[in-house]
């Protein structure tokens, strides 16, 4: 991995992110309907260790409508946007962008 790969600068990724939902916005409208709800869940330790396969008790289960509902709620109330925000949205991409491919 090269050292330009390894580092992500936040304004090329904003616009990269915001393109991306633009075109999505274009093709599908204002909102997207999540199509499933419940998905595995692989703790942080065992989601970047590519040598080890995960123990099954390791797995939990999300929920795409819990992750929302706790985005929008933060949103609602001012909330500050912690760090772990992020993996509530990230959550949410990779629902829109397996069923947009």
């Amino acid at each position: 991995m090269s050292e330009d790969d390894s580092t992500v600068s936040l304004e090329t990724l904003r616009q990269v992110f915001n393109e991306v939902l633009d075109n999505l916005e274009d093709r599908v409208g204002d909102t997207v309907e999540l199509d499933e709800d419940f998905f595995w869940s692989i703790p942080r330790e065992a989601l970047y260790d590519p040598y080890a396969t995960p123990d099954p008790e390791q797995l939990t289960l999300g929920q795409l409508t819990s992750s929302w509902g706790s985005l929008k709620r933060m949103h609602a109330n001012g909330d500050h946007m912690n760090g772990y925000t992020l993996v509530w949205i990230a959550e949410i991409l990779r629902a829109l962008g397996q069923r947009a491919r």
